[in-house]
């Protein structure tokens, strides 16, 4: 086995005494571990890859999960009532496979405006009022209101993912993606097949 030398500086050897000793002290192995995952983290950058991390879980009980790979397209698709609403966002993975998360949740936009609530406000001033039509601009004297319930709305479904469902499943093949994902979101993904993954600008 061919000998290297490698010179330390003075204010790293600390961190490589802890590497040797997190490999049983063999600090051969410590270094050529550091040098493949550099490498590899290299070629996955020079290819498009990047490290991502999703949540999945519902809500109270999220997890984490990490993974390589790049977006390929997102589309958002709200429920026929306008209050749930499903964002989905595939990734094109390392190993070559499709990767979706999805987050179903209340479409805040629907519950922040006041005008899609109608009647049975606490507030005396919406006493009695009829229904605004589907495009009328809020009541600016009611706009303390608008803006508590606004606040109420981002603090629970915003910190944390409170009221949000989120999964990731994968897919290995084009064919098995078709099956699960709306048919706007995997002609996104045709489309962006179609063009070069990763170019590098001179600019």
């Amino acid at each position: 086995m061919p000998n290297k030398t490698i010179y330390v500086a003075d204010e790293d050897l600390p961190l490589l005494e802890e590497a040797q000793a997190l490999t049983g002290g063999n600090l051969s192995a410590a270094v050529a571990r550091a040098l493949r995952g550099y490498v590899d983290g290299a070629r996955d950058h020079q290819a498009g890859f990047g490290e991502l991390t999703v949540q999945v879980g519902p809500p109270g009980a999220k997890r984490l999960k990490r993974f390589r790979g790049y977006e390929v397209a997102r589309w958002q698709l709200p429920h026929a009532d306008g209050r749930q609403v499903e964002m989905f966002i595939i990734y094109a993975t390392k190993g070559g496979r499709y990767a979706v998360h999805c987050r179903k949740g209340p479409n805040r936009p629907w519950w922040a405006d006041p005008v899609t609530w109608g009647l049975g406000w606490s507030d005396p001033r919406m006493d009695h009022r009829p229904p605004a039509p589907p495009h009328h601009r809020p009541d600016p004297r009611l706009q303390p209101i608008h803006q508590r319930i606004q606040h109420r709305i981002h603090q629970h479904w915003d910190f944390g993912g409170h009221g949000i469902q989120e999964t990731l499943e994968v897919y290995d093949t084009l064919e098995q993606l078709q099956e699960h994902v709306p048919p706007e979101l995997f002609q996104l993904v045709t489309e962006a097949g179609q063009e070069p993954r990763l170019e590098d600008l001179d600019i």
